[in-house]
């Protein structure tokens, strides 16, 4: 299938790593130009040298807690990609696993102010984009409680920039910039969360490893493939969806 992204420009936050990674390959794959960032300069370059094996790519050290950071740094990617046809919000201060008012605020800032300002700052480029689409990856903890060891500000922020898209996708829609959700479920990547709880806690992953049907956790290619569907001109009639990919996972019935 022809996702039409041949040509097309697209920025990812969060994206040295994990989904945001597997996100940018996709892309590439695709035949669309990609620019990124990350915190870490280290993990930046080594997927800028992972990435350019397959096009053009854009990568930064950027913090997303940083608002003004942020959107300086959309503003000179477009400059540099020639546009902006697709944003990906990405970002995540995921790893917090205290109730304080330090990581309450570092969450907002992270996961949801960051992606205040990646569409804001993009959207001067999104209107003169044929194919504009603006997608978050959130989480089913949004919409559904999970016990420990889910950050307690994880779920309420990721929960608010679903409600962010929805609002997008009505208010920006008569001007062509479609707006989507992807949440993933758990996902097993090698060095990331899940991994760590396979080795440090092992019973609590054997309990939601076996609440899947199919007995085992998704991967960061099998969220970027739906995501990057959902970005391209082949789901042009989607628009203010939050689309659960998590095998099963969640037991709710969605009408």
């Amino acid at each position: 299938m022809d996702l039409e992204l041949k040509g097309k420009k697209a920025i990812i936050s969060g994206a040295s790593r994990g989904i945001g990674l597997a996100i940018a390959h996709k892309f590439l794959d695709e035949g669309a130009s990609v620019g990124f960032f990350a915190r870490g300069a280290e993990g930046v370059q080594q997927a800028v040298e992972e990435l350019s094996k397959k096009g053009t790519v854009v990568g930064d050290a950027v913090d997303a807690a940083d608002f003004d950071a942020v959107k300086a740094w959309v503003a000179k990617t477009g400059d540099a990609l020639g546009g902006i046809d697709i944003v990906v919000n990405c970002a995540s201060a995921s790893a917090q696993m205290d109730w304080t008012e330090e990581s309450w605020q570092n969450s907002f800032n992270t996961d949801f102010m960051s992606a205040v300002a990646m569409v804001d700052a993009a959207k001067p480029f999104l209107e003169k984009s044929n194919a504009a689409a603006v997608l978050q990856i959130a989480t089913i903890t949004a919409i559904e409680h999970h016990d420990m060891p889910i950050s307690p500000s994880y779920g309420a922020m990721k929960a608010a920039t679903i409600n962010l898209n929805a609002q997008l996708a009505q208010r920006w829609g008569a001007e062509g910039i479609r707006a989507n959700t992807v949440s993933p479920g758990p996902i097993y990547i090698e060095g990331g969360a899940w991994n760590m709880i396979k080795d440090n806690m092992f019973d609590l992953y054997e309990r939601d490893r076996l609440d899947h049907p199919s007995g085992r956790l998704g991967t960061a290619e099998e969220v970027a493939n739906v995501a990057v569907f959902l970005c391209s001109p082949a789901a042009s009639w989607v628009t203010g969806a939050n689309v659960p990919v998590d095998g099963g996972f969640t037991k709710q019935v969605g009408f």
